[in-house]
């Protein structure tokens, strides 16, 4: 949890130099190029022998620009954590525009000539993905609002993982040969593997921003956090919390549509040396669900024998 909080009027400076953000966006507008020309294989718009080639040479500049990243982060810095988490994102960037050329050299080798519907829905996922991606880095230099960009990153890699369970349910339902089936649970599961990269990434910018001390809003439906000012307001109606269930919707935010393990929680909310009942912990939820959950727009589902994850409700 953050023990500080910046005030919006005093903006902290961003634990990056100007160089590494400008190689880090244009790493990101790198991996767009890549997802589209990808997209657009996958679509029938552009023969894979003809893609792959050019998203190849994309994948090159990639890698030079990461070499230079990585170079620049060997100068002394202020603190080790800001390298860490650097050196961190710089990789997944690396392994994003991989797994994008893995899947277009598949299609190439494989003489894929015509795409099925789920190749095409997980092509324009990682799509999706490569821009909120590079929209999120976008913020991550100005400092401010890089958490919708980066929750939208965490639902689209839970779609992924939907979409990659019902192309092998279709692939192994039908009449698909022994060879195409092959063929084709290889390039969705190098398409999937790209939407977890830019989960990745977007675990490190969160990571960077709480560090930086400005994370300012929260925002899930009609529920929302101003950290700034220690408030939770529901559907414009401000709604008083305790410190524990401040806290506990929090974390929950923070890592909307995800499992938050009942350890993380009482570690974060009630401290490391908490020894008392796990049930207190389910009195918070109730309490807070009764709270937020309707006029919110969200729920909180508890996950048997895990911990609690926060939803949007459908």
């Amino acid at each position: 949890m953050l023990d500080k909080m910046a005030s919006p009027s005093h903006p902290v400076a961003p634990p990056t130099t100007a160089g590494e953000f400008d190689l880090l966006q244009e790493m990101a507008r790198t991996i767009v190029q890549a997802a589209e020309l990808l997209a657009a294989t996958l679509n029938g718009k552009t023969p894979a022998t003809h893609g792959w080639p050019e998203i190849r040479e994309l994948e090159h500049k990639g890698d030079a620009i990461a070499r230079d990243l990585f170079e620049l982060l060997l100068t002394p810095r202020a603190t080790q954590a800001d390298q860490d988490s650097l050196r961190s994102l710089t990789g997944y960037l690396d392994d994003v525009l991989d797994g994008i050329e893995a899947a277009a050299a598949r299609l190439a080798i494989y003489r894929i000539r015509r795409a099925i519907p789920p190749a095409k829905a997980m092509g324009q996922l990682v799509l999706d993905s490569a821009r909120e991606l590079a929209a999120a880095l976008d913020s991550l230099r100005q400092m401010r609002d890089v958490f919708p960009h980066t929750r939208m990153l965490h639902r689209l890699e839970n779609r992924g993982d939907d979409l990659l369970r019902e192309a092998i349910e279709r692939l192994f339902a039908g009449r698909t040969s022994p060879k195409d089936l092959l063929k084709w649970k290889d390039v969705f599961e190098l398409l999937e593997s790209a939407t977890d990269r830019c989960e990745d990434i977007a675990n490190v910018l969160e990571t960077i921003v709480v560090a930086a001390g400005v994370e300012d809003r929260l925002v899930a439906g009609g529920l929302v956090m101003d950290i700034g000012r220690h408030e939770v307001v529901v559907d414009g109606t401000p709604i008083p919390l305790s410190v524990k269930e401040y806290a506990l919707l929090h974390l929950l935010l923070r890592y909307q549509g995800k499992v938050v393990r009942r350890e993380r929680v009482l570690a974060d909310v009630w401290g490391e040396d908490y020894f008392g009942d796990s049930r207190t912990l389910d009195t918070h939820v109730g309490w807070l669900r009764k709270k937020v959950e309707r006029r919110g727009g969200v729920r909180i589902v508890s996950v048997r024998g895990v911990g609690y994850r926060l939803d949007l409700l459908q």
